[in-house]
């Protein structure tokens, strides 16, 4: 961005005017105009900033829209949209692959970020190795900063989660390192996890 030279200090202008004799309407007029300068200088190097791209590193509101954009930004395209306004993308890991969603809730300001498509509790080969993966789940759950594995009872899937609430905006930086570190611990906990659904060892 240029750097535009600064009007002339508004006191400074002032004084000179009251000393050079000028009336008080006169003395008002060059400070409105100085103002506006001012205004205009400031409006323009903002609309630089949002040109720049600025802007579209946050969004004040999020739509499925903007999370489609940044998903495949992020370089999680293809990004597949259903009827219900569901998010999907398709991830190939070292250990497995599962599928990337994303579900906006408007009202509640939350983004849903999940890995799907995972595990299912009936992988577990037997009951001592259902306890297992259970166990095994609660012990990454407390050692997880960020996302929690969580077990449907209706349908005994089982999935790595995140939710970003979206009360003022959301940052792509913020998103981006989001999905990250949801994709790598699904990614790297897997083994442990299908280890205990087998019946082996913690």
């Amino acid at each position: 961005m240029q750097t535009r030279p600064r009007s002339v200090h508004l006191g400074a202008v002032a004084l000179a005017l009251a000393l050079a004799g000028c009336g008080g309407n006169r003395l008002v007029r060059v400070e409105n105009d100085l103002l506006n300068q001012q205004l205009q200088v400031a409006l323009d190097e903002l609309g630089e900033c949002q040109q720049g791209g600025g802007r579209q590193d946050y969004a004040p509101t999020v739509t499925l829209d903007v999370i489609q954009a940044w998903l495949e930004r992020a370089g999680y395209g293809p990004v597949e949209r259903s009827d219900q306004g569901v998010l999907y993308s398709a991830i190939e890991g070292q250990n497995t692959d599962f599928r990337l969603t994303a579900q906006l809730f408007p009202a509640q300001g939350v983004l849903f970020l999940a890995a799907t498509d995972y595990l299912r509790l009936e992988d577990a080969t037997s009951s001592r190795a259902m306890v297992l993966l259970l166990t095994q789940l609660a012990a990454l759950n407390y050692d997880l900063l960020l996302g929690k594995f969580q077990l449907n009872p209706r349908s005994g899937d089982i999935s790595l989660s995140v939710e970003l609430k979206l009360d003022d905006g959301l940052g792509f930086a913020t998103f981006d390192a989001a999905l990250d570190q949801l994709v790598r611990n699904a990614d790297a906990r897997y083994p442990e996890l299908v280890r205990a659904a087998g019946g082996g060892r913690l």
